[in-house]
């Protein structure tokens, strides 16, 4: 079998000493010579030594040569495309989600752009339901639209990778800390918040695909998916899994690569493959848990497009606006008392803006606000 060959010597200078090293280690290799500009390591593979010099700093004249000679080793032990090493060589230090979706009626590697729009941002909102679920003190089966800010920090520095051959194929990125000692690859508590939530994103997908499975084969399936929370399962998982099929609901496999810098031995990582079915048991798993459990001291801020009430004293009105932290505009229906409808009436009156807090629940199509509290009319040029 002929593998491709790197001659790109752009490429290969790209690849940090850090990088290569912590390749090299990853896979097996020791160090047997150290010098100012270079460091000898060694693999034994099935009785036959092999070797390779490995610079030390990039500023060598002849730096890049000398990369493209580990890589022509590496191929050679690793029976594969030099390609292939390069690439894993500047992923060693990321932990990699892999979406790749099967859209019928696309060619390979390509799919409808509203379906690759809404897959990126699906991708994203997995990732955020992840990070979520470990930075919150508790399970949580519906998330506040606010996100913690060490989830936003977090969201800063995760990446999307370069598409891939076969079918569509979108990757994000998260940089993880390596790690520095030989403990065994044991998930310990000092295990950095980057790789909880690696970890949590596989978990959670996967509890999600065995209670879309029981649910498809048991008349109470859909309690699979609240007992799955403590997994970090919830509804905005549900509902970014369900956007990752697209309109037409195409199947996907999501799959996790940890980064070789900081390796887990003990983890058995499986790819994950939704089915056409799933996907509606998903949409639905996310609106019972949003019927089931509200989502609390949210503030809605918008106009009121519509009250009634009968008499003088409470009565509904409907705001079409947004939530905290979320910029979709939606139309929210609330209780109010007879105090808050009047200002309601008069902020109808003057089309002006108005904000509330309260809990947050879905019922059917509509979504509620209960326990409203706060009610004011919004000043001109105050966003808050």
């Amino acid at each position: 079998m002929i593998h491709a060959q790197v001659t790109d010597r752009d490429a290969a200078a790209a690849r940090s000493p850090i990088e290569v090293a912590m390749y090299l280690r990853s896979r097996g290799w020791v160090t047997r010579e150290r010098d100012a500009v270079c460091v000898q390591w060694t693999k034994d593979v099935d009785g036959e030594e092999y070797e390779v010099v490995q610079p030390i700093d990039s500023g060598l004249r002849d730096y890049s040569p000398r990369i493209l000679d580990v890589l022509r080793t590496l191929g050679i032990v690793e029976q594969r495309s030099q390609l292939d090493v390069l690439r894993d060589i500047s992923h060693v230090s990321m932990d990699i989600h892999s979406i790749r979706a099967f859209p019928a009626d696309s060619p390979p590697g390509m799919i409808g752009l509203d379906d690759g729009v809404q897959a990126f941002e699906s991708l994203r909102n997995v990732i955020v339901a992840a990070a979520c679920s470990v930075s919150a003190s508790q399970p949580q089966a519906v998330q506040p639209a606010r996100k913690p800010a060490e989830v936003l920090r977090f969201l800063r520095d995760v990446r999307i990778g370069p598409s891939a051959e076969g079918s569509f194929i979108v990757t994000a990125h998260t940089l993880i800390p390596p790690r520095l000692s030989s403990d065994g690859g044991a998930l310990e508590p000092s295990e950095p918040f980057e790789r909880r939530v690696s970890l949590r994103v596989y978990d959670a997908v996967r509890a999600a695909y065995n209670a879309a499975n029981e649910a498809l084969d048991s008349v109470d399936g859909l309690d699979a998916f609240t007992t799955s929370v403590r997994r970090g399962v919830s509804a905005n998982l549900c509902e970014a899994l369900v956007g990752l099929g697209g309109e037409a609901g195409h199947p996907f496999e999501l799959e996790l690569s940890l980064a070789a810098s900081r390796p887990l031995l003990q983890r058995k990582i499986a790819p994950v493959r939704f089915r056409h079915d799933h996907l509606p048991v998903l949409q639905a798993a996310a609106q019972e848990l949003r019927e089931r459990v509200a989502e609390e001291g949210v503030v809605v801020t918008g106009s009121v497009v519509r009250l009634h009430r009968e008499g003088s004293g409470s009565g509904e009105i409907s705001i079409a606006g947004t939530v905290d932290g979320d910029d979709r505009l939606r139309r929210v229906w609330m209780n109010l008392s007879a105090d808050y409808y009047l200002q309601a009436t008069r902020a109808h009156e003057q089309m002006v803006n108005v904000s509330v807090r309260g809990d947050l629940v879905r019922r059917g199509t509509r979504i509620f606000l209960r326990n409203p509290a706060g009610f004011r009319i919004v000043p001109d040029g105050d966003g808050d």
